[in-house]
């Protein structure tokens, strides 16, 4: 998807794809997209090299200039997405997107979109749960990405300070993204048997929790 800063229409959130423009990072999108799709779809172990380059149009040994394994491919698959997260951060956490709303309209909003990115992409996130948490780089990386999308949901909970009641914003970005994220995961890997995240009353009541938790209300609520 590409960059989505519709300020005037504040609570329409999208995922954020940078741009690629050199041929030999293309090629590398090609393989990455395949990857993504196949792992999604299958998961991580039953994905194999051939069926990846044979989906990319390329050959394994393009694939083994660029990876030393599949350990390597799924760092690779990580290293992207969390440079869209923060791309996608940068317009959907921009405090002068919400300035027109209400703390719970924004924190709803962001709750929902949330969920919408595990609805659309749990088999990656099964595959970086299952798979990344033994890899130390991923863990790592899964740090910075907290952070980073902590300091940004601060800053929108500050620029709403006079409208929600946690004394400590920052703690409470970082335990309404902790709470969000923890539940999801749990789900997308127990599956629907255990919460089912395409139901409607699931977002509702993620976001009417990260709402009670911040010290605001869910629109709709008394």
């Amino acid at each position: 998807m590409q960059a989505a800063h519709n300020i005037e229409s504040p609570g329409v959130l999208q995922w954020v794809r940078p741009v690629c423009q050199a041929r030999s990072r293309k090629a590398l999108t090609r393989l990455l997209d395949a990857a993504e799709k196949l792992v999604s779809e299958r998961g991580f172990e039953d994905a194999s090299v051939q069926e990846i380059v044979s989906f990319a149009g390329t050959s394994v040994g393009s694939f083994y200039r660029r990876f030393k394994d599949k350990r390597g491919l799924l760092q690779a698959i990580h290293a992207r997405f969390s440079e869209e997260a923060q791309a996608t951060a940068d317009a959907a956490l921009d405090p002068a997107r919400w300035v027109h709303t209400s703390a719970g309209h924004m924190v709803a909003a962001i709750s929902g979109f949330l969920v919408q990115i595990f609805r659309e992409r749990r088999g990656l996130f099964r595959a970086f749960l299952v798979t990344g948490a033994s890899d130390p780089v991923v863990r790592e990386r899964e740090v910075e990405l907290t952070a980073y999308l902590t300091e940004k949901l601060t800053a929108c909970l500050e620029s709403h300070r006079h409208d929600v009641r946690h004394a400590d914003l920052a703690l409470a970005a970082r335990t309404t993204l902790l709470l969000l994220v923890g539940v999801l995961s749990h789900a997308t890997i127990l599956g629907p048997t255990e919460l089912d995240i395409d139901a409607p009353a699931t977002e509702r009541e993620l976001a009417r929790a990260a709402c009670r938790y911040v010290g605001t209300e869910l629109p709709g609520d008394r």
